[in-house]
Order: structure tokens, then C-alpha cells, then sequence
């Protein structure tokens, strides 16, 4: 809690590489700050795939009414902007979800406790820690890395 010097290039990027399929499972992807939070995640899995491979990107969450139609709209547009990247994503809505981990095909299984919502609220905008992660201070949570 409080620590700073976290992101998520240092606890999931040496996991990412070489996964070519990746599913994750969290069940609060639906404000704009946890919309933010999986494009950062998205960002990294840009930034460390070859150029020339395709990554198919499958989110399950949850969601409720006041939020769906929102989410929904952020995920298309989301599905559009990742394509040229050469990222498929695709999401789905199961209400039954708790749990939260990242399933890679290059044989890692990442168990996540708090799912990708490890920052605390920044200052805002003019906030540096805003646009860089290790600058921001971490929520308690707690990550378990497992070969599947």
C-alpha cells in the first residue's frame, strides 16, 4: 500500500512475451478509470509483441446496467483502435465472474487480487503520476505467478 516504482511492464512484461493468446478475467472493467487501466494494459502488450505477429486479446468482466451500454461503446471503439496494432480483442459479459487472473498460451497464469485496479486516484491531469505508472501509488494487493 502506498509503494510507488510499480508498473505493469515490471510485474507482467517478462510473462507477456511470446504469449499469442491471452485471456483476462476481471470482473470491473466498466468505469473510465478501469477502462484506462486496461488500455495501459493493452499499450504494454503493444509495446513488447513483434511487429508482424497477431495477439488475440479476450476479456471477461462483469457488469451492470447504469454501466453496460458505456462499456460496451468503450470496448468497441477499443476493438477498433487495438486492430491496426495487430491486437484482436474481444470481451464478453458474465455476471458470474469474482475471480481475476491473465491467462497466457505461452504457459503462464497470472492470479491477480485486486485485478488491474493496483493505482491509487491521482491528482489529476496535471498529475504526472497520471501518465506514469511508477510514479503512482500502489493499492495493497497481491500477485501470483504460476507456469500453467
Amino acid at each position: 500500500d502506498n509503494q510507488t516504482g510499480i508498473s505493469y511492464k515490471n510485474l507482467f512484461g517478462e510473462y507477456l512475451k511470446g504469449a499469442t493468446e491471452i485471456t483476462i478475467v476481471d470482473p470491473y472493467i466498466r468505469l473510465p478509470y478501469q477502462l484506462r487501466n486496461f488500455m495501459e494494459f493493452t499499450k504494454l502488450i503493444a509495446e513488447l509483441k513483434p511487429e508482424d505477429e497477431e495477439i488475440k486479446l479476450h476479456l471477461v468482466t462483469s457488469n451492470i446496467e447504469e454501466y453496460v451500454e458505456n462499456a460496451r461503446e468503450a470496448f468497441k471503439n477499443m476493438i477498433e483502435s487495438l486492430e491496426p496494432l495487430g491486437i484482436n480483442l474481444t470481451f464478453e459479459f458474465d455476471d458470474s465472474i469474482h475471480d481475476r487472473s491473465i491467462d497466457l498460451n505461452n504457459g503462464w497464469r497470472i492470479i491477480l487480487g485486486r485485478g488491474l485496479d493496483i493505482f491509487q486516484k491521482t491528482g489529476g491531469w496535471y498529475d504526472i503520476s497520471e501518465y506514469y505508472q511508477e510514479k503512482r501509488q500502489c493499492k495493497g494487493f497481491e500477485v501470483t505467478v504460476m507456469r500453467s
